[in-house]
């Protein structure tokens, strides 16, 4: 009796999980909805006692974009946890969506992104609570643990120590995945 109700009960969280995708898109689950307000939206990060805000910047033509899209933001556990420690915005390089800068001013994202030498994609841009740019990736990141190890590197400020090359590598990142890789290129 004791064996059927186990069984049962791994049966049916299997079957919860199973239920619970691994992949969710990116637009709902991992950016933050945002009117564009960055200082708003930034009070609200401190209010909520987050790290900060993530800024992505990335056009609609960037295979890179696209890439890190469908197989990094789209993965639940990078989803979650950035989500619990940043403010995670989009930005088109070329968009004219409006955003409201720390200084005030509101400028269309491509000027926004002109204003932060921002001409390639992706660029992954750590804020602090202040609105300074505490970080910088230029890059695709290739893999979600990629991904959170560029988190913990941010969320334990090794950036002020080690640069993030090293720190990824002490972190398990092998250097052979520096290779360039081209969406293109990737297989399903």
């Amino acid at each position: 009796m004791m064996r059927t109700l186990v069984l049962a009960t791994l049966l049916v969280a299997g079957s919860l999980c199973a239920a619970e995708p691994d992949k969710r898109d990116p637009r709902e689950h991992f950016f933050t909805q945002t009117f564009g307000d960055l200082p708003e939206e930034m009070q609200l990060a401190r209010e909520d006692g987050k790290l900060g805000m993530l800024l992505f910047f990335e056009s609609e033509n960037c295979s890179y974009c696209q890439f890190m899209l469908n197989k990094v933001l789209s993965d639940r556990r990078v989803q979650d946890w950035y989500r619990e420690r940043f403010v995670n915005i989009a930005v088109d390089i070329h968009g004219d969506v409006e955003l409201r800068d720390f200084d005030g001013i509101t400028l269309p994202s491509k000027i926004f992104a002109e204003h932060r030498r921002i001409y390639l994609t992706p660029v992954v841009s750590f804020l602090d609570l202040d609105g300074l740019e505490i970080y910088r990736h230029l890059g695709m990141v290739k893999t979600p643990g990629e991904f959170m190890i560029l988190g913990e590197y941010i969320e334990g400020r090794h950036y002020f120590d080690t640069e993030y090359e090293v720190f990824a590598e002490q972190h398990g990142q092998d250097k052979r995945e520096k290779i360039l890789m081209t969406p293109a290129g990737e297989s399903e």
